[in-house]
């Protein structure tokens, strides 16, 4: 499902108690923003997102980390863009498409735009089909930003933990 400029549900049959604006599916199910990149499914907590914009212009910064694309002005607030390509060593794109969005996120006080090749979804996860990053033997290099992968009907989704991953472009 393609959402151009919001986030959408998908449908499930799945018990919801109201809390509000949000649905609780429950401590054993996890709700993540899916979205695309080089053609692979990677997903964050839906609870992190604050919003999903189009790219836009940003101000390069000297020195910064090679995987992020510059800065920009979100209502007042300079938030730097970080390039998911480059972080986790796919080649950059040489265009900007259409379906192309950049995912504000936030942790532990930290605001970020993440730029994606494309948003699907929100996924409901049951815990039970996510094998944890301890469990993958991946190692440290990248490692410690993956939560875990996602067994889905017919894909494998990557977990991102928003958190470990904004620590990182400070480090």
């Amino acid at each position: 499902m393609n959402m151009p400029d919001g986030i959408m549900a998908e449908s499930g049959m799945m018990a919801e108690k109201s809390l509000g604006s949000l649905v609780d599916f429950g401590a054993d199910v996890l709700q993540m923003v899916s979205f695309r990149l080089s053609g692979e499914d990677y997903a964050v907590d839906v609870m992190a997102v604050q919003e999903i914009n189009r790219l836009s212009d940003m101000t390069r910064v000297p020195r910064s980390p090679h995987f992020v694309d510059g800065v920009i002005n979100l209502r007042g607030k300079i938030l730097p863009v970080i390039n998911l390509r480059k972080l986790l060593g796919f080649p950059p794109l040489s265009v900007v498409t259409e379906e192309m969005r950049m995912i504000v996120v936030s942790a532990e006080g930290s605001l970020a735009g993440l730029t994606v090749d494309e948003v699907d979804q929100v996924l409901r996860i049951p815990k039970s089909r996510v094998e944890e990053q301890k469990d993958l033997g991946i190692g440290k290099s990248l490692g410690d930003i993956i939560q875990g992968v996602a067994h889905m009907e017919d894909r494998l989704v990557t977990l991102l933990d928003i958190g470990k991953l904004l620590s990182v472009r400070i480090a």
